[in-house]
């Protein structure tokens, strides 16, 4: 099901680039605001340049929240998914740097990505890949056509289509009726999920891939406690590394001005 790499197999090269979107997410290292980005187009817009190297062009939008967080601590997860037949998702965890429209890197740059310019372009991200996670995408739904049959097989005009209708992708309309591109749920999700209770596996499953993030912070309690931790100890400790990691450059100013102020005390006692 869930499978990691040190970087990009080859294998999914091919496949990232036939997707039809892929999705950034970012966040400050403080601040309330987790930003999640769609991209479209990875084919026009993003390079794989090695394993553990890849970018892509991106466009001016009503935000730069990926940019400055990238600025900021450099983290960002790129996601591609599958809405074919096959599921899959495939996350990239990254550290990130830009190159803005103005730098004298980016047009050569944009060269070695095999891109064209894009009108509006504002950076180009570049990402050093440290870790490459694929797993089932059971939970995405899938792209299928559904053929209406029609009465009137007259094609309709853009303009006489209803409010309700302009968030829904274009039909195709034949003498038979018209053809529509629809999101379907997957039904592998449920098979799964069904196989693992009857079986009386969901537990462990929670137990094994649950428990934890990839960072090591606490996830699922129930996870927790059925995989024998003590939760009032586990909690423990993990406020303890979030006072104690997260909050580092605190704690060193602190220090650092503790030891100022004992060695400047001896000097002004003495003045006095």
């Amino acid at each position: 099901m869930v499978q990691f790499w040190s970087s990009i197999p080859a294998s999914l090269h091919t496949w990232a680039l036939k997707q039809p979107v892929f999705f950034t997410a970012s966040a400050p290292t403080y601040g309330q605001h987790v930003n999640c980005s769609p991209k479209g187009l990875p084919a026009a817009t993003f390079t794989i340049f090695a394993p553990n190297k890849c970018g892509y062009v991106d466009a001016t939008g009503s935000g730069s929240e990926t940019i400055t967080h990238v600025y900021e601590n450099g983290r960002v997860t790129i996601m591609f998914c599958s809405f074919g037949k096959r599921p899959r998702i495939m996350r990239l965890f990254c550290k990130g740097s830009i190159v803005e429209w103005d730098s004298p890197r980016f047009e050569p740059l944009l060269k070695e990505m095999g891109k064209e310019r894009i009108d509006g372009a504002r950076a180009i991200v570049l990402l050093d890949v440290f870790k490459v996670q694929t797993s089932c995408g059971y939970g995405v739904p899938f792209l299928s056509l559904k053929n209406t049959p029609s009465s009137s097989p007259t094609p309709t005009r853009a303009d006489d289509s209803s409010s309700e209708d302009e968030d829904r992708p274009p039909a195709t309309h034949t003498e038979k009726g018209h053809i529509e591109p629809i999101l379907e749920d997957r039904k592998t999700m449920g098979h799964w999920s069904h196989y693992k209770v009857s079986k009386n596996e969901m537990m462990s499953w929670h137990v094994q891939y649950n428990r934890n993030s990839l960072d090591g912070l606490r996830g699922l309690r129930v996870a927790r406690r059925d995989g024998g931790e003590c939760l009032m100890l586990g909690d423990a400790q993990q406020k303890f590394k979030s006072v104690a990691f997260g909050q580092w450059q605190g704690i060193m100013v602190g220090i650092l001005i503790g030891m100022l102020m004992m060695a400047v005390l001896p000097s002004v006692r003495s003045g006095l």
